[in-house]
């Protein structure tokens, strides 16, 4: 068994210190109104159960299924096809007596490009992503893959597991000489009868501070926390009301509507990374319990003048990536 160790080695207790929340998200995603040629472009969106549930559900990266690899090979006979037009152009000065340009080279590029362009949400919909999810409302943890052993399935289909059972540890490898590198592994209690449940966590890639393995694990811990409302944070705005504990906190408090919908992406961040100056000195093992901002209102303004806009120039990057790459 291994020590509940804060700061070293071990499992991290499912408690919250620093009590400081914030993932950002664009609720007015202007540049999701614009899909340019890829007309099928909402179908992107694999997780789309756990986007639209967020009070519900949240989700834990697992790395990408290896078989979206195959997606990237399309891509890139699209941009040796667009590579072979640009040089077929540049060199049309050259062109001798009598010679002409070979159309059939930028009409099979664009034709090609432009039909991969439409195939690829159809394709992505049907390879899932490998992902490890939250149940706030059932209490566990589900994985969209097979877990050997594991019997129990939730309302999904998915194997899962007990919230109770699952802990984060605070691993560490040596990166470059002398440099500890920090990492959050996400698994099953039980290691060993359960190996493949172990995930990393997403955190700053090769993180020499434990403090973004901190931040992450309270994020999911307080996630969980059925005797609080969500955290008041962008990411779940258009989500507060479908959770009842949530709803009954913003009517008692009279929270505004939509607060964070004119807040800018730019603006979010602005706050996060607020946040996380004040992470990193914080005293993670002595330090008192703060006190957890519930009504943001109060601490911050909304910027609606910085509201990012869906731009000419915009549009015509995005027209160029899907014609010369097949990038949605």
């Amino acid at each position: 068994m291994q020590n509940n160790n804060y700061f070293g080695v071990g499992i991290m207790p499912k408690k919250t210190k620093f009590n400081r929340f914030f993932e950002y998200r664009s609720i007015k995603n202007i540049y999701h109104e614009f899909r340019g040629l890829c007309f099928l472009y909402d179908w992107l969106d694999t997780n789309k159960i756990y986007e639209s549930n967020r009070e519900k559900y949240k989700v834990v990266p697992c790395g990408n299924n290896p078989i979206k690899a195959v997606l990237f090979g399309p891509m890139v006979i699209g941009g040796v096809l667009s590579l072979i037009t640009f040089i077929s152009v540049l060199s049309l000065p050259f062109y001798g007596e009598g010679e002409t340009f070979q159309w059939w080279i930028p009409i099979i590029t664009f034709s090609w490009n432009l039909l991969f362009l439409n195939l690829l949400p159809i394709l992505a919909r049907y390879i899932p992503d490998r992902v490890m999810y939250l149940d706030r409302q059932n209490h566990t943890v589900g994985f969209t893959f097979d877990i050997p052993g594991c019997e129990q399935r939730d309302d999904l289909g998915n194997c899962c597991f007990k919230w109770e059972e699952i802990v984060c540890r605070l691993t560490s490898k040596m990166g470059a000489p002398g440099v500890m590198n920090y990492f959050p592994e996400i698994s099953h209690i039980d290691q060993d009868k359960y190996p493949k449940t172990i995930v990393t966590g997403s955190v700053v890639e090769l993180s020499t501070n434990p403090v973004h393995c901190y931040l992450l694990w309270e994020c999911y811990v307080r996630f969980m926390d059925l005797s609080k409302p969500l955290p008041d944070v962008p990411v779940y705005e258009q989500h507060r009301h479908l959770d009842p504990i949530t709803a009954e906190f913003d009517k008692k408090n009279n929270r505004p509507s939509d607060f964070w919908v004119d807040f800018s992406i730019e603006q979010q961040i602005e706050i996060r990374d607020e946040i996380l100056e004040d992470a990193f000195p914080y005293d993670w093992l002595k330090g008192r319990d703060q006190e957890e901002v519930i009504k943001p209102w109060l601490h911050w303004k909304a910027e609606p003048e910085r509201i990012e806009q869906l731009t000419w120039k915009y549009k015509i990057k995005r027209l160029l990536i899907q014609l010369f790459i097949g990038f949605p």
